[in-house]
């Protein structure tokens, strides 16, 4: 129990919904690139309507005549408290600028971050999100007819690796490439099954106090590679170490779990807060100076790849989508009504866990 309830700090302080003592800008200019993004939301499925923050090259200055790839990104638990704080929290806006923009295909990329609907305690490892979420996608992709629909992407960290998952894995002819990073939970066998003709990159901590190396990481990394027909498809990214969670720069809590920043800086190499990374493919051939987007460029949906596999059992996304959930909201509560009390946090009046706590 005290574990969880470190993690589940630590994650409020990573998304900065605990007000540090100074605060902590991840680029200096990121602002200047949030502006750029604009906000929408996608229709009603299974009574929830999923919002997201979306960046479009095209109201920005680039050719209409031209088509885009649709980089679709999740993040962790926690950045979607507020709407349009899953841009504001972490530092994938840096795909913003036109040093980033101009090494994607055609020489730009839309950008959309999707928001889960956490005031009413809706993760993105859950599966019933994957189907609203993907209704959104469909809804922005019919509204922008300059996505390239060959060249979708799925990036995700966390829980919002579960959900890369979740969307690459029921939806497989739809994403081209995708990315996960420290998810939540393993990929089955049988995922591993439908993703066997697909580019999928996986990255992991071994000191990661968070999500399991040895249980969750590794036993995914197995399973990809044992599905793999062309094993140059995939890759695994591994570090001994990388940035933590902390309270005012103080505090640690969750350690080793930050991925997401480097690959915002395309696995810039001069960041000396990752240790250790190495990068492979499938067959063991070492990948030095990964860059995530000429990997995303190299990746066109195949129309042809066997998709055949096997999605997790109704009795394993009980536990992942029912008892975990559960237990996270649990645990949430609490926390937020301690960290409230005694002044670590600032609960905005009309927000939903601020009613569920005054009402108990």
């Amino acid at each position: 129990m005290k574990k969880l309830l470190s993690i589940l700090t630590a994650l409020l302080l990573v998304t900065g919904f605990i007000l540090p003592a100074r605060a902590m800008s991840i680029d200096e200019g990121i602002d200047n690139l949030r502006a750029l993004w604009s906000r929408g939301i996608g229709p009603e499925v299974n009574g929830q309507a999923i919002d997201y923050s979306y960046y479009s090259p095209v109201a920005n200055g680039a050719s209409r005549a031209k088509k885009y790839p649709l980089a679709i990104i999740m993040a962790g638990a926690l950045e979607g408290i507020v709407e349009g704080y899953e841009l504001t929290a972490n530092g994938l806006a840096t795909w913003t600028a036109d040093e980033y923009q101009s090494k994607f295909h055609n020489g730009g990329t839309f950008l959309l971050i999707g928001r889960a609907p956490e005031e009413n305690y809706h993760y993105w490892d859950s599966k019933s999100m994957a189907i609203s979420f993907k209704a959104a996608i469909d809804d922005f992709v019919k509204s922008n007819p300059n996505v390239d629909t060959n060249r979708i992407y799925t990036i995700g960290w966390c829980l919002g690796g579960a959900g890369s998952l979740h969307l690459a894995t029921m939806y497989p002819d739809f994403f081209a490439a995708t990315m996960i990073m420290c998810p939540s939970r393993d990929i089955t066998p049988g995922e591993a099954q439908i993703l066997k003709d697909k580019p999928v990159w996986l990255m992991g901590c071994k000191k990661d106090t968070y999500v399991s190396y040895t249980r969750v990481v590794l036993k995914s990394w197995y399973n990809l590679k044992k599905a793999a027909n062309d094993k140059s498809k995939i890759r695994f990214t591994s570090y001994n170490e990388a940035p933590g969670v902390t309270l005012a720069e103080t505090f640690p809590f969750i350690q080793n779990h930050d991925m997401w920043t480097n690959v915002a800086y395309d696995m810039r190499s001069d960041r000396p807060e990752y240790k250790g990374e190495k990068t492979i493919n499938g067959n063991g051939d070492r990948i030095f100076s990964p860059s995530v987007i000429k990997w995303l460029n190299a990746a066109e949906l195949d129309k042809n790849a066997d998709t055949s596999g096997k999605l997790p059992s109704g009795a394993y996304l009980f536990y992942y989508d029912i008892l975990k959930d559960r237990t996270r909201d649990m645990l949430m509560k609490v926390i937020l009504n301690f960290l409230n009390d005694f002044g670590y946090i600032d609960l905005p009046e009309n927000y939903q866990f601020k009613k569920l706590i005054n009402s108990r």
